[in-house]
């Protein structure tokens, strides 16, 4: 296990102290970090490295004469986290006296020396320590460090685009044509595509028994005038 704690993002870092300057609870554990969605899945990482500078004790109790500087002004959080490096870095700073201003290489070599790390662990270990330092008034946090992704425009319409869904499109033709003005009942009509479609009426006629000739001529008469015309 490596003596001096790492954290995989520096953004991490930023923002539980951004945090802590805000409101600095009597114990911080996971599930404080979680709520303020601090380093998701690696939360002990964090934790780890405010233990380191005895912020907090191995319980997560937070430890009041080592964390005072947390409520003052910028200018006290500075120097007073600046104290914190240098004591719990102490080893490093017996070795070089200006750690602060030292090149990201040099403080790989110099962690994985000490730790017999991986290289991935000496980079994470060197640039925990120079986020630190940039917390403390040593230079500038890379922009990434405290960038917050925010969801673009392009990305809003993708997501919209793919949410719809397609309407089906409403057919208003109907199957068969009405009947022409006319009323017409007779003709066949051609329907939409060059079909013809025909209408027949069928007329069934009772017939008296003992009607004569006349009365049979006054009907058929009636039935040309008022259904054949």
């Amino acid at each position: 296990m490596s003596s001096y704690p790492y954290t995989s993002s520096p953004g991490a870092i930023v923002q539980v102290f951004e945090q802590l300057r805000k409101s600095v609870p009597s114990n911080i554990d996971a599930d404080y970090l979680r709520r303020f969605n601090i380093a998701p899945a690696n939360e002990s990482y964090v934790i780890a490295v405010l233990r380191f500078l005895g912020i907090i004790d191995e319980d997560g109790n937070r430890i009041d004469e080592q964390s005072d500087y947390l409520y003052t002004n910028a200018d006290g959080f500075q120097s007073g986290l600046e104290r914190a490096i240098r004591t719990a870095y102490s080893r490093l700073f017996d070795d070089m006296n200006d750690a602060l201003q030292v090149e990201r290489e040099n403080l790989i070599h110099w962690f994985r020396a000490a730790d017999k790390t991986s290289e991935l662990v000496g980079k994470r270990q060197a640039s925990t320590f120079r986020t630190l330092a940039v917390l403390a008034g040593n230079g500038s946090l890379p922009a990434r460090a405290n960038a917050i992704k925010k969801p673009t425009a392009a990305s809003d319409n993708a997501r919209k685009k793919t949410s719809k869904r397609s309407t089906p499109k409403r057919n208003d033709t109907p199957p068969f044509p009405a009947p022409n003005e006319a009323g017409d009942t007779g003709s066949p009509e051609k329907a939409q595509g060059g079909h013809e479609v025909g209408l027949t009426v069928r007329i069934e006629v009772n017939l008296p028994s003992g009607g004569d000739g006349a009365t049979y001529d006054a009907i058929f008469a009636s039935i040309k005038k008022h259904l054949m015309s």
